[in-house]
């Protein structure tokens, strides 16, 4: 059975069906999109081999917040998130209609949508 408060994405041109919908995607295009919407950059610190952004310190660092990573290649950050096989789940909007600034970043082997 699906839930309701939440909808995969598969494409920047889909959206959520109400304010305060949960989205889920392992879509580029639309993280990179949704991010850059609201200012945000890809960050986070190196894994103890160097080769990867450690899955627990992968973020979006949104303007005015204190950064806990440095800034890192969309390159990077997406070869991270492929690798750790995650999914962003993030909201275009509150339940007000306000802009969300809302994300997390979750194991896929979960059920989307």
């Amino acid at each position: 059975m699906t839930d309701p408060t939440h909808k995969a994405v598969n494409d920047p041109e889909e959206h959520a069906d109400q304010p305060g919908q949960n989205l889920v995607t392992r879509d580029h295009e639309v993280i990179r999109r949704w991010a850059e919407s609201r200012g945000a950059v890809p960050a986070g610190t190196p894994d103890v081999t160097g080769a990867a952004v450690s899955p627990s310190t992968l973020q979006l660092a949104m303007p005015g917040a204190d950064a806990r990573a440095d800034e890192v290649s969309w390159d990077r950050w997406f070869e991270s998130f492929d690798r750790y096989d995650l999914r962003f789940q993030y909201r275009e909007a509150e339940a007000d209609g306000t802009t969300s600034t809302y994300w997390s970043l979750d194991a896929s082997d979960r059920e989307e949508g």
